[in-house]
């Protein structure tokens, strides 16, 4: 019996955090649908609401200075060639795995045709109105400029943006006036930290940080000592979750519109977005995971849940980090210096489950239109969708972005992309724990293919000869004690 306790005990010791956030995600969706009928006011959302932003204030707090601690020293710690390697088999990862997203997404289409069973006229007032102006071309010209950044410190709380500007002037035309909306283009900021640029800057100080090896010793031991400092309090933090997750969660359904309707009418999408997540998550990541390792992917996906379910409360792939780098160091056993550099860069690019999302969502819309989806119309909506996913910024419901800009380019209306956000609580939860899941495999794939490169930099590294410690006056003094005592002697 007390054998039965103790292995009880270890196993609730060890999983803790999972059950009690299991048990935040219930009462959350408890407590969401049970309050619908209530109808309590805007106030009482509002303080519902407050523990979960208190946490997410919390966690976004320390992202910063741990992804720049956590890129510098992971960089610092390898020699440029690894760093190099590293930096190409981690990008062409991210790129393949984004892919797979728009691959998914166009075979579900075709085998669910979601938008065929949907009559926009019957929705009347109920769907939403979304308009915004975007460019691609300045979409994507933003995202290069904002891996250059002309001032470190700015970086840290403002990105570059294109911003539009409308001018209304009068011209005469045969005689007649006749009002001229131009539209003027400027190059301004908008808030949030920059981090594309910070990951480039702090890959570059520490690919120069290990060149210079020990004359920077304390330059890399100062932010090696930020990196431990910022995951022990983060851990402290994320003891928060299941509060914080709940309250998330109740917000976000009182705040739906009718749910029942959105349902009704939106459920063939979301069926298919939910099938192309669990398909993605459940079959094609484990099945990956057991090719290039050749080990149980049940374990695996065990210990994908925690981190999946620290992201599914916000939902932003950013708050993960740190418990994907506790997943990685203790339970993968995956090299820290691959998994403190891959983690925050793919935080920025990897998307796949955004993909699958938004490649559907613009498939789903054109076909709402009644455009033809041709086979030149499905390669271009898949690589847009395909870039667009690596350009949206790890904070929640920032696909709609790049749905609007895929739509826009194959010259499609925007304005029924409301349809979209009445479920989007729900749909950027569960593609935000696909992310998570697919960051974390592709730590472990990475770490497996440079795996002869790290170790050949570690043997080097073990070799190097130990520099001589100099003496200090007093050890002067006693070998000179020494040598005279000798030659008195003789």
């Amino acid at each position: 019996m007390d054998y039965q306790q103790c292995k009880c005990y270890q196993f609730l010791s060890r999983n803790g955090l999972i059950i009690s956030v299991l048990i935040g995600v219930a009462l959350g969706f408890a407590f969401g649908f049970g309050l619908r009928p209530l109808a309590p006011s805007d106030d009482v959302i509002t303080w519902i609401g407050l523990p979960g932003e208190i946490y997410m204030r919390l966690l976004k707090m320390l992202i910063l200075p741990l992804i720049v601690a956590s890129i510098i020293t992971g960089t610092a710690s390898m020699n440029p060639k690894t760093n190099g390697r590293l930096s190409v088999v981690s990008f062409c990862y991210i790129l393949l795995s984004v892919a797979v997203g728009a691959v998914i997404a166009i075979i579900l289409f075709f085998l669910i045709e979601p938008g065929s069973s949907i009559s926009l006229s019957g929705l009347g007032d109920k769907s939403y109105s979304v308009r915004r102006t975007i460019e691609t071309s300045d979409m994507f010209a933003d995202m290069i400029r904002n891996f250059f950044p002309d001032n470190v410190i700015t970086a840290c709380f403002q990105k570059t943006q294109t911003k539009y500007s409308q001018i209304s002037r009068t011209v005469i035309v045969n005689g007649t006036n006749s009002t001229v909306i131009e539209v003027h283009k400027v190059l301004s900021s908008a808030s949030g930290f920059n981090i594309l640029g910070l990951i480039v800057v702090c890959m570059l100080f520490g690919v120069t940080a290990s060149n210079l090896g020990e004359r920077v010793r304390l330059f890399i031991n100062f932010f090696d000592n930020i990196s431990i400092l910022v995951i022990h309090l983060l851990n402290w933090i994320i003891w928060l979750t299941p509060v914080g997750v709940a309250s998330l969660i109740v917000t976000a359904i009182l705040r739906a519109a009718d749910i029942k309707s959105v349902f009704t009418s939106m459920g063939m999408f979301v069926l298919a977005h939910s099938i192309g997540i669990v398909f993605h998550q459940l079959v094609l990541i484990p099945l990956i995971y057991f090719i290039a390792t050749r080990k149980n992917p049940i374990y695996f996906l065990g210990f994908c849940l925690r981190p999946c379910l620290t992201v599914f409360g916000p939902p932003s792939t950013a708050v993960g980090i740190p418990d994907m780098l506790k997943t990685l160091d203790e339970n993968l056993h995956v090299d820290p210096r691959v998994s403190h550099f891959f983690v925050p860069v793919a935080v920025s690019l990897c998307r796949c489950g955004s993909c699958i999302f938004i490649c559907l969502s613009a498939l789903f819309l054109a076909q709402l239109e009644g455009m033809t989806i041709s086979a030149s119309n499905v390669v271009i909506i898949g690589l847009l969708s395909t870039a667009g996913a690596m350009a949206v910024t790890p904070v929640p419901s920032s696909s709609i972005i790049s749905i609007l800009v895929v739509l826009s380019s194959i010259g499609i209306e925007t304005h029924n992309v409301g349809l979209l956000m009445a479920l989007e609580w729900y749909n950027d939860r569960i593609r935000t724990t696909s992310n998570a899941t697919t960051m974390v495999l592709g730590a472990v794939i990475v770490e497996k293919i440079c795996r002869t490169c790290l170790r050949t930099n570690q043997e080097s590294e073990d070799h190097k000869p130990t520099p001589e410690k100099p003496l200090y006056d007093s050890e002067i003094q006693v070998l000179v004690g020494i040598e005279d005592k000798r030659s008195t002697e003789d």
